[in-house]
């Protein structure tokens, strides 16, 4: 058949099969041809009086919203950002967030969503890719992100906003301009940039506000993380009907428990989620109907969940669309438990074709790929003219010009109902947890690492499993598993990492010689390494093992293996969480796994507290001609472990010690760093009344221990040495107000906690760090414990996790003022913890004459254990004896 007859037979079949799509398509609606800034200013302008937004105890009506958006595009357009430019932000979920956003697009520019926890190295991708020209960010994270030329600190902006015109920029922005370019998965191992217009924004918003539909009285959480494209939607689609925006903290999104009773106290009347955010709730224990709307989108909706739901809510609605096609292009209103699941038909002035590999259109019941055109499909690929051109295809079934569909690559076909369903996906992407995962890129990486001759990806109960084949046969596995493990953590998102390794001599193949997928899913799992295990030998710890064998599906668990390294996600965390509340009745947040993320650690949580009780001072070596050394105790609050360094000074050196829990415990204890270092000088001047005073403190103690000179410093008297081993200065122990602390701490500790946690997750080499020398250092070290521990000593360890959080109470009430003082710093030299600060551990801006830096060998805790103790000795005995020599 030549080429003339094969056209015109395309054409025939797609003429014959069109009219089955007149209905579904018969879309056509008009909506406001504007940009999404200028819809949103109109309704602050009809509602300037009703709450925009609720954050913590503040309400935020719409005129002072756009106040301040003004202010801060004001701003921005004085600071040099046009119409077009591409600027990066990175914040956490806060009126601040917003402002940024809306002052962005109300100058014409596009914003890119940046998720501080992503690597380094993606989104130092993003922002090249991008060639972002400004950096909207916080002081703490900018620390951590990509150098931007032009970084601006929204803290820094918030201060001056009262500078500028609180009235809108008299400026013109194109509906055709990009909105937003949001990052995706990509095959060739690069994620790719979809380019998103206001034009695309603004049908979507008008179509929905019609169906599903939102009123000026709904109430809308804003759960998602910023580069989630669902954010978007959340952000935007209050903002444009007066309706509220609610803005809950990290912790609540992120808990089933914390969700549910926010959505209860807060009176949520419309929420978006994924499936899988929806499970989290009725698995953490929601079960009564509440006045409630759900869009559910981002993954399938599962039969079962969509029956359970319909249960709990007033309407249930489920959403479908690709990133490239704004967020969501079709809904459909899941009325009773019979109505079948499918993603229904287009919104306004959308259109679906089901369409076979020729891109030739198929008639209805036909299975094939889900083509979408329309006003919503966006503005392609940046920088990705033959990606562009292969997935954004002219649409040659609309009469109109130019006009352009996406292959979705999604299977689907035509209902008789006039509805699409979906059948999965045409290639290998997949999802988990809602994030839409292009497994090419994790195989492409794979490949990219040394020994790895083949790899492939598969998805197996909402894990990632990957199967590889090596060229290699003379290393070990297990090591060799744990070094590809941390290579991809140090390139792809946590959630992009697999969880298991599998090494196989061959790939299984197909008669076409083509990978065997499907007989790979079906793999018995088999330890590289047959290991001894420790069973559970409490009846705490068989409590607990029985429930995390049921939440991780695991036929023996270690209870010294990590929660993490075995594959735990935060969704089997709440289910965790949700069934030891139900068998024993206690309540233990989801943050306890980080510092209890074995059988052994957690089974300790179920245990009655007991208290040990001693003195603040203790006097370790009283005797001595030499000007006394007081030594104040780590976050642990107490002083065992400095017994080898202590040994090792002076024969001649006094040397006294404190420890932070006293003749009473707990009860009536300090309420503020400053309290604990009167207390602790009290004793200090009885000991040594005319000074001077050299004063050292171990990680947290060195705090105390710079306090303590501080208040002897304004009793006009003498400290001739501050001593800090391997102590940190966290940034909110700065700032005074409670504002900036809150804001500058879930910086500090949400980046670190994350850090941490996308190593345990991903990394074998980095859990072993946090976890097993941990536990040898603490346990054997700190109370001289042996492999397998007895109840007191079990006690002991529960009080040293006791201990850490009574500090971390004061802590957070800390404001360090500079001082004109000199510190001597001994800084681990081999400790792997993030810090923001590595060189002055964060002590340059508080020891105003001065940092003097000694080099320790080991890490944070080895410093002060044999053979480095004595090395540590030996440099502070020098010090002490050279700042005294002429006293």
């Amino acid at each position: 058949m030549n080429k003339t007859n094969s056209n015109l037979q395309e054409s025939i079949i797609n003429n014959e099969y069109l009219a089955d799509y007149k209905t579904l398509n018969n879309t056509k609606t008009l909506y406001p041809n504007v940009s999404l800034s200028e819809l949103l200013s109109k309704q602050a302008e009809i509602s300037p009086n009703h709450i925009a937004l609720e954050y913590n105890d503040s309400k935020i009506t719409y005129y002072d919203l756009h106040k301040r958006v003004n202010q801060f595009a004001h701003y921005l357009e004085a600071n040099g950002i046009q119409s077009g430019d591409y600027i990066a932000v990175s914040y956490p979920r806060s009126p601040e967030l917003v402002y940024a956003i809306l002052a962005i697009i109300q100058c014409g520019a596009a914003y890119l969503p940046l998720d501080h926890e992503y690597p380094s190295k993606r989104v130092e991708f993003m922002m090249e890719d991008s060639e972002a020209k400004y950096l909207l960010t916080s002081k703490a994270l900018s620390l951590s992100l990509p150098k931007c030329s032009n970084t601006f600190l929204i803290e820094d902006i918030m201060g001056s906003l009262h500078q500028y015109p609180s009235t809108k920029l008299q400026n013109y922005v194109d509906p055709e301009n990009i909105l937003y370019l949001l990052y995706t998965s990509g095959s060739t191992g690069k994620p790719k940039g979809a380019k998103i217009s206001n034009k695309n924004v603004v049908n979507l918003l008008c179509s929905l506000e019609n169906e599903p539909g939102i009123t000026r009285t709904d109430r809308i959480p804003f759960i998602s993380t910023i580069s989630f494209d669902i954010a978007s939607f959340e952000l935007f689609f209050p903002l444009i009907k007066g309706a509220t925006l609610i803005l809950p903290d990290h912790e609540t999104t992120s808990d089933g428990r914390l969700l549910y009773e926010m959505l209860v106290k807060e009176k949520i009347s419309l929420i978006v989620g994924t499936p899988t955010t929806y499970q989290m709730l009725i698995d953490s224990g929601w079960s009564k109907k509440i006045p409630l709307k759900i869009l559910c989108c981002g993954e399938p909706l599962p039969i079962k969940l969509g029956k359970e739901l319909i249960k709990r809510c007033d309407e249930l609605w489920n959403l479908y669309g690709p990133t490239e096609v704004t967020i969501f292009s079709s809904c459909k209103h899941i009325k009773t438990e019979k109505t079948l699941i499918s993603v229904g038909g287009p919104i306004a002035n959308m259109q679906y074709y089901i369409v076979d590999e020729h891109c030739n259109l198929l008639p209805e019941g036909s299975i094939g790929e889900i083509a979408i055109g329309g006003d919503g499909v966006g503005k392609g690929y940046l920088g990705r003219p033959e990606l562009t051109a292969a997935k954004f295809i002219p649409n040659v079934f609309s009469n109109k010009k130019d006009d352009i569909m996406y292959l979705s690559g999604d299977l689907g076909k035509l209902l008789p109902t006039n509805e699409i369903v979906c059948l999965g996906r045409i290639d290998h992407q997949i999802k988990i947890r809602g994030h839409r995962i292009e497994i090419g890129e994790i195989e492409n990486t794979l490949m990219s690492l040394s020994s790895i001759k083949s790899a492939v990806v598969l998805a197996k109960s909402d894990i990632l499993v990957t199967f590889i084949v090596t060229d290699s046969v003379t290393f070990d596995a297990q090591e060799q598993i744990n070094l590809w493990r941390n290579a991809l953590v140090s390139q792809l998102p946590k959630y992009m990492v697999p969880h298991n390794f599998h090494i196989i001599d061959k790939m299984p193949t197909t008669l076409n010689d083509k990978i065997d997928r499907k007989q790979l899913l079906e793999y018995k799992t088999i330890n590289i390494k047959q290991q001894e295990y420790t069973a559970a030998r409490t009846n705490e710890e068989n409590l607990v093992a029985e429930i995390w064998k049921k939440c991780l599906d695991r036929e023996h668990i270690d209870i010294f293996s990590t929660f993490f390294e075995m594959g735990g996600h935060s969704i089997m965390a709440v289910n965790i969480m949700v069934k030891i509340e139900k068998e024993t009745g206690i309540r233990i947040p989801l943050s306890a796994l980080f510092e209890h993320s074995t059988i052994e650690k957690f089974a300790k949580l179920l245990n009655p507290e007991n208290k040990i009780t001693s003195d603040f001072l203790v006097p370790i070596k009283p005797k001595g001609t030499k000007t006394p050394l007081f030594i104040i105790h780590g976050s642990g609050l107490n002083i065992i472990n400095f017994a080898h360094v202590i040994n090792q000074l002076d024969e001649d050196q006094p040397v006294y010690g404190f420890q932070g829990i006293g003749p009473n415990g707990f009860e009536n204890w300090f309420e503020s760093i400053e309290d604990m270092a009167s207390c602790y000088l009290e004793s200090i001047i009885k000991i040594n009344p005319k000074g001077p005073y050299a004063i050292a403190g171990f990680s947290f103690g060195g705090i105390v221990a710079f306090e303590i000179a501080r208040q002897l410093k304004g009793q006009g008297k003498t400290v001739s040495i501050i001593a800090l081993l391997d102590s940190y200065v966290d940034s909110p122990y700065y700032y005074s107000s409670a504002l900036q602390k809150k804001l500058i701490k879930y910086y500090d500790r949400t980046y670190r906690r994350m850090d941490y946690l996308m190593e345990m997750l991903t990394s074998w080499k980095s859990a072993k760090i946090r976890v097993k020398s941990k536990k040898e250092y603490i346990l054997k070290k700190y109370f001289r414990l042996k492999d397998t521990i007895n109840e007191y000593e079990g006690i002991a360890l529960e009080k040293f996790i006791e201990a850490e959080n009574k500090v971390s109470v004061i802590v957070d009430r800390y404001h360090l003022i500079p001082q004109d003082v000199e510190v001597e710093l001994f800084r681990a030299k081999d400790d792997e913890n993030y810090k923001l600060d590595p060189i002055h551990l964060g002590w340059k801006k508080a020891a105003l004459k001065g940092v003097n830096i000694h080099n320790i060998s080991g890490n944070h805790l080895s410093i002060v254990t044999p053979p480095n103790d004595k090395i540590l000795a030996q440099m502070l005995q020098e010090i002490l004896d050279k700042k005294h020599a002429n006293i």
